[in-house]
């Protein structure tokens, strides 16, 4: 076992488990008599939530990853071929292919019982558009021994300075240098690719006619603006996609709240049925007083007037 290996293994458990497998792992690299390569594994960070659910995808749905991969790949060839008509088709489609992505890590990471926060979500999208934006960031989402979340948006390169861990200045930069394979789950990290071919050389023109600078010209300002209405058409969705987040919550606490309160409703009918009940038994006990009451009355008012007769009889022999 290697360092690399060690953490192939370590960033594919749940965040609950990471310290104790780092720890477990650390065990058995003492156990083998690698000091050091066990101090190096303790060194290594647990993941934020974000560079977590996205190794889990790298993992579990390699499919996904590969997905965001190829469609970067086109991405970019579009944008260095300047073909500005499948640079804006792809542009409109780029949304909707990270959202799949983002849905697919979402709910990846609420089956393995650790869903992701808004944050975390944001984040997550964040680091796929990162790696549709920039070979090198795309290579480091396909190791699944991401660390952190990245950030980039095609027009630089992305910073990925302690973004994967075990990985060393030959595996970084063939990152920078090459399109990535994805990682197969089970498998150890592929071998790093080829050095591309050079291209082979043009043979020389000697003067560029005026058409084909007037259409490489025109063709410039087509992407120029093909750029900009992708940008803008972009952070609109963006933002529709933040709103439909912040709608889902809203739904999501009142339908909490409406089924509190359909549990309240069911427990006070319970209650004022069994209040009913003995409201109802204290009125008939209340009638049956008050009919005793009517009969004792009647029998000491006769009993009464019994007394005054006898009284009277009294006072008249006395």
């Amino acid at each position: 076992m290697d360092l690399r290996e060690a953490a192939q293994e370590l960033y594919a458990v749940l965040p609950r488990e990471f310290t104790a497998e780092r720890s477990a792992l650390v065990r058995k690299a003492k156990d083998g008599g690698d000091s050091a390569l066990a101090k190096e594994i303790g060194g290594l960070p647990k993941p934020a939530a974000a560079a977590w659910a996205i190794n889990m995808v790298a993992v579990h749905k390699p499919e996904v990853i590969d997905g965001v991969v190829r469609f970067g790949v086109s991405l970019r060839t579009a944008q260095e071929e300047s073909d500005a008509e499948a640079f804006r088709g792809l542009g409109q489609q780029r949304q909707g292919q990270l959202a799949s992505a983002v849905r697919a890590a979402k709910d990846l990471a609420s089956e393995l019982g650790a869903p992701l926060s808004a944050a975390a979500v944001a984040d997550t999208e964040q680091t796929l558009r990162a790696a549709m934006a920039d070979a090198g960031a795309a290579g480091a989402v396909a190791t699944g021994r991401l660390v952190r979340a990245l950030s980039g948006s095609g027009f630089e390169s992305v910073d990925l300075t302690g973004a994967v861990a075990a990985a060393g200045p030959e595996e970084l930069a063939g990152f920078e240098a090459t399109e990535p394979r994805v990682a197969t789950p089970g498998k150890k990290d592929p071998s790093p690719a080829k050095e591309p071919s050079p291209p082979k050389e043009k043979e020389p023109k000697e003067q560029a006619t005026s058409l084909a600078e007037r259409r490489a010209a025109k063709r410039q300002g087509a992407l120029k603006e093909a750029r900009s209405e992708f940008e803008a058409a972009d952070k609109e969705a963006h933002h529709a996609e933040e709103t439909a987040d912040q709608a889902w919550d809203v739904v999501r606490k009142l339908a909490e709240r409406r089924t509190n309160l359909t549990s309240e409703i069911e427990e006070t009918k319970k209650r004022l049925a069994s209040l009913e009940a003995e409201l109802i038994g204290l009125t008939r006990d209340a009638d049956a007083a008050e009919s005793d009451k009517k009969g004792a009355v009647r029998t000491a008012t006769q009993l009464r007037r019994s007394a005054d007769q006898a009284k009277r009889r009294v006072d008249r022999l006395s």
